[in-house]
């Protein structure tokens, strides 16, 4: 009886040896698909991250903008304070119009082409108007609503599909 179940054990073995005989690796329909399913799950990945920077650059484009627009209200709100403090009328100064501004001075020509540029080592540091141009442009207009009320809009432009506009009124308080 043992006999028999040792020559069973032996047939079952000389089976599966059989059996890893004949297959001995990847049929090529296999290796295909498994090529196939890396290749798209490398492309996938390469995507992802590839949006990611994208959105990545628009986000921080989006976010210096929005600085620039507010900055440019601050400059307005900074001429009418300055003004007080000289004893000068509170609007004295501040056009009605489109205005760009830089660190230096107001210019009253609004041309759209005209590029902002940061300067992070100027003293004080400062977003500047230079001679060409960048993805950054600035208009700052300014509506009068009363004798003792303007309205301060300021508008950056950052490239396509990307701009950020800021609105604030400023009255004469004092």
């Amino acid at each position: 009886m043992q006999n028999k179940i040792q020559k069973s054990r032996i047939s079952l073995k000389a089976n599966e040896a059989n059996k890893l005989k004949a297959s001995k690796g990847f049929t090529l329909l296999e290796s295909l698909i498994a090529i196939a399913v890396f290749t798209v799950g490398i492309s996938t990945a390469m995507t992802v991250i590839s949006t990611s920077l994208s959105v990545g650059t628009r986000t921080r484009d989006k976010i210096v903008a929005s600085y620039l627009a507010q900055e440019g209200i601050e400059v307005v709100r900074s001429i009418r304070d300055n003004n007080w403090i000289d004893g000068d009328a509170w609007d004295a100064g501040i056009a009605s119009g489109c205005v760009q501004w830089d660190s230096a001075d107001v210019d009253t020509g609004c041309s759209a082409g005209s590029g902002l540029i940061f300067y992070p080592l100027a003293t004080p540091p400062a977003y500047r108007a230079i001679a060409g141009t960048t993805k950054f442009s600035r208009s700052i207009t300014v509506q009068s609503i009363s004798a003792d009320q303007i309205q301060v809009t300021s508008a950056v432009n950052c490239g396509l599909n990307c701009s950020v506009s800021l609105s604030e009124y400023l009255y004469n308080w004092k």
